[in-house]
């Protein structure tokens, strides 16, 4: 991840908080990342290389310190034009790693803020990892930030409570769907890559053609499994009935979190509920891989009702973002 770019400035300092860009590798990222609490997607390597091949921006990893302790991250994606223009944003972070003081959370902003000033032309807009309130507004405009685009929702669900209570705090229809679809004798597989990643992104590019909605291509979910390091990360449940499959999802580990980031069935695989089921075989996988927090990803009740209502169904904490800021 590291460039070595001879305009990157290492070392600034606000009150007591340092700030060193593009400073760390992949490795090194990752073994920073993991020591976070809950880490979105967006904030990992694999997503940053995966955007670097998909678009102009490039990945600047800033891991912000406290003497010899790092104590916050953030993963920035910049785009650089002739003549010095630059378009950076930062999604879903920065990820703090240690208790941190509000002048020092402060400082963190601050110090993002104040690489891309808008004298030297720089276009910035920051989608900080904070929730909605007059608290977080109040801290990014002390860092001259302003609200653009009001906040996302998702549903962060708890992995570290036993199976058993994590089950018990299914929503009951959510439970019911679940026991039809255990009744249906469904048989799930999971796997890495191969056919049945090709299976899932085919299906998903076509229904995400179809209904115009935004979701991620398939060819950027197959480069972020293609950019980490951890060649297993990236896992699809498949659900068969027979020899054909008829539903998949697939969930991305990343630190101690992972996200449920594509889905797919079809008619059989909705009328019997083999999405309930395939998520609640990768809540088992998952939290047996030692993963703590799963990430269900954007809840629209306006636009995706039927999909919001089964993410929340889970039973995790829903979350609302404090949304685009320039």
């Amino acid at each position: 991840m590291a460039s070595g770019a001879g305009t990157d400035r290492r070392g600034e300092e606000l009150d007591g908080i340092v700030a060193l860009w593009d400073s760390v590798d992949q490795r090194q990222w990752d073994e920073l990342l993991a020591k976070a609490e809950r880490p979105p997607l967006e904030q990992a390597s694999a997503y940053g290389a995966a955007m670097s091949r998909a678009s102009a921006y490039r990945p600047v990893p800033a891991v912000f310190m406290r003497g010899p302790e790092p104590v916050a991250l953030a993963l920035l994606l910049e785009w650089r034009f002739p003549g010095g223009f630059r378009i950076a944003k930062l999604t879903r972070g920065p990820v703090f790693l240690a208790e941190i003081s509000d002048a020092e959370r402060k400082a963190v902003f601050g110090l993002i803020k104040r690489r891309y000033p808008v004298a030297k032309l720089n276009l910035f807009f920051m989608t900080p990892e904070l929730p909605a309130g007059e608290e977080s507004e109040s801290l990014l405009r002390s860092v001259r930030m302003r609200p653009m685009v009001t906040g996302y929702s998702t549903v962060w669900l708890d992995l570290r409570p036993e199976l058993d209570e994590l089950r018990a705090g299914l929503h009951m229809k959510w439970r019911n769907q679940l026991k039809l679809a255990e009744g249906a004798k469904f048989r799930v597989r999971s796997g890495y890559g191969g056919a049945p990643m090709e299976w899932l992104l085919s299906r998903h590019d076509q229904h995400r053609k179809r209904r115009r909605f935004r979701a991620p291509a398939g060819a950027f979910v197959a480069a972020i499994a293609d950019s980490g390091r951890d060649k297993r990360a990236v896992q699809v449940f498949t659900a068969y009935s027979g020899s054909e499959p008829v539903a998949a999802i697939l969930t991305i580990r990343h630190g101690k979190a992972a996200t449920y980031y594509v889905g797919w069935t079809g008619l059989e695989g909705r009328e019997k509920h083999a999405h309930n089921l395939l998520l609640w075989n990768a809540i088992e996988k998952l939290k047996g891989l030692g993963v703590e927090w799963l990430d269900l990803g954007g809840v629209d009740g306006l636009h995706m009702p039927g999909v919001s209502r089964f993410k929340l169904g889970v039973g995790g904490e829903l979350v609302t973002l404090a949304g685009t800021y320039l």
